[in-house]
C-alpha cells in the first residue's frame, strides 16, 4: 500500500519539528531541572508555579499567548518583522509550540531524576577540585543518562501528539505546518475513514515510542 503524498508530508513535518524541538529543550530544560532539584523552600515553590503554568493552561490559551508574543502585533512581533522573521504559521511556529507546551513536563520529570542523585557524590567531586560544572557533567549527568534518554523519547511522543496550540499558532497548512494530528482533524471533516486510519497510525507510533521508553528507562530495583 502506497502512502498518500499529503500523509507523507504530515509525517515528515511531525517528526522533523518534534526532533528539532529536542536540542533547545535539553539546553533550556536540563539547567532548569538541575537547579530546581537543588532548591528548596519558597523559591522552589515560586519557580515550580511559573514552570507549571503552561501545563495547566488550555491549549487555545497557550496558542493565543504565543501569538501575543510572536505575532505581527505581538510583544516581539515588530522586532522580528524588522529583521524579516515571521514566526506564526510557519514550521518554526510548530517547533516553538512544542517547546512551550512540552518543556515544562520535561523539566518536571528531569527534576525528579536529578533529585535522586546523591549530593555526597557531587560534594566529593568538589572536594577533589572539580568545578560545579565539571561535577555536573562528570558525576550527576552520567548517573541519570538512561533516564534522560527515556525523557527525550517521552518528549518526542508528546510533541508528535500536540494539537491545540499548534493549530492556533502555526495553522493547519498542508506541506508546511500540518502535522499528523492536524491531518487527522482535516480528514475527519471530509473522509472519516481516512481519519480513523491516520488515528490508528498515530496510535501505533505512540505505542512504539512508549515501548522504547519502558526499555530505555532505568529499572527500579526490588528488595
Amino acid at each position: 500500500m502506497v502512502m498518500r503524498a499529503d500523509v507523507q508530508q504530515a509525517l515528515w513535518i511531525t517528526f522533523l519539528t518534534s526532533l528539532l524541538a529536542l536540542p533547545p529543550m535539553f539546553l533550556l530544560g536540563l539547567p532548569s531541572a538541575y537547579g530546581l532539584s537543588r532548591l528548596s523552600g519558597k523559591s522552589r515553590r515560586v519557580l515550580e508555579t511559573l514552570l507549571e503554568l503552561p501545563m495547566v493552561m488550555p491549549p487555545v490559551v497557550a496558542g493565543l499567548a504565543l501569538l501575543l508574543a510572536f505575532g505581527r502585533r505581538g510583544l516581539l512581533g515588530s522586532v522580528l518583522n524588522d529583521i524579516g522573521l515571521r514566526i506564526p504559521f510557519s514550521m518554526l511556529a510548530v517547533v516553538i509550540a512544542i517547546l512551550f507546551v512540552v518543556t515544562p513536563y520535561f523539566v518536571r520529570r528531569c527534576t525528579l531524576l536529578f533529585a535522586g542523585v546523591d549530593r555526597k557524590l557531587e560534594d566529593a567531586a568538589l572536594l577533589l577540585g572539580a568545578s560545579p560544572f565539571q561535577a555536573f557533567m562528570r558525576v550527576s549527568l552520567p548517573l541519570v543518562r538512561r533516564g534522560l534518554a527515556a525523557e527525550a523519547i517521552m518528549a518526542l511522543a508528546q510533541g508528535i501528539g500536540l494539537f491545540g496550540t499548534i493549530i492556533l499558532f502555526a495553522g493547519n497548512l498542508p506541506g508546511r505546518t500540518q502535522t499528523l494530528s492536524l491531518a487527522i482533524y482535516t480528514a475527519f471533516e471530509s473522509d472519516p475513514q481516512q481519519a480513523f486510519g491516520l488515528g490508528a497510525l498515530l496510535l501505533i507510533i505512540s505505542v512504539l515510542l512508549l515501548t522504547v521508553v519502558k526499555w530505555v528507562a532505568p529499572q527500579e530495583s526490588t528488595p
